[in-house]
């Protein structure tokens, strides 16, 4: 005699994943979260979690956001959260152009004069500065030095963009 209904287990498991996609919406940033496509009543029941700081009875109000999750479609919500982890093309795109600049910059000085020829705001001085401070042996000085033009050419780069 077979039961329609899902074993004990697997409807535990189901909402345990139910209580994890809370949580991750609970984790989330507001600005972010308002920007989700969900219910009104989950996320004010989110934003609620957020102002618990007690772990009980955050707890029990992750519980509840699994049982509200029980009765809407959560696939929708699930692959909202998974495009949130994954980079978008035009942030790798960046990250790839500012890591080529860099190291081209870090290299020869004809590179350097092209960045600055392309992006003309930027301060030469300062890029003058991180980019001699960058060659040579690698020390702490160096190594901050190195993060620090890469912050800087992702900014020029960033505002010739917009």
């Amino acid at each position: 005699m077979e039961s329609s209904r899902p074993s004990k287990t697997k409807q535990k498991k189901q909402m345990e994943e139910l209580q994890n996609i809370g949580k991750a919406l609970v984790e989330l940033p507001k600005d972010v979260l308002k920007k989700l496509d969900l219910p009104d009543y989950l996320r004010d029941e989110v934003l609620e979690a957020k102002n618990i700081p007690q772990n009980g009875a955050k707890r029990r109000q992750l519980q509840f956001i699994g049982k509200i999750m029980r009765k809407i479609e959560v696939d929708p919500i699930r692959e909202q959260l998974e495009q949130l982890k994954q980079p978008s093309a035009q942030e790798v795109k960046l990250l790839h152009a500012t890591e080529s600049w860099r190291e081209k910059m870090i290299k020869n000085d004809e590179s350097y004069k092209e960045f600055i020829d392309i992006y003309q705001t930027a301060d030469s001085t300062k890029l003058k500065e991180l980019i001699s401070s960058c060659r040579g042996p690698a020390t702490s000085s160096s190594k901050s030095s190195y993060r620090s033009l890469f912050r800087v050419i992702s900014r020029y780069i960033e505002e010739k963009k917009d």
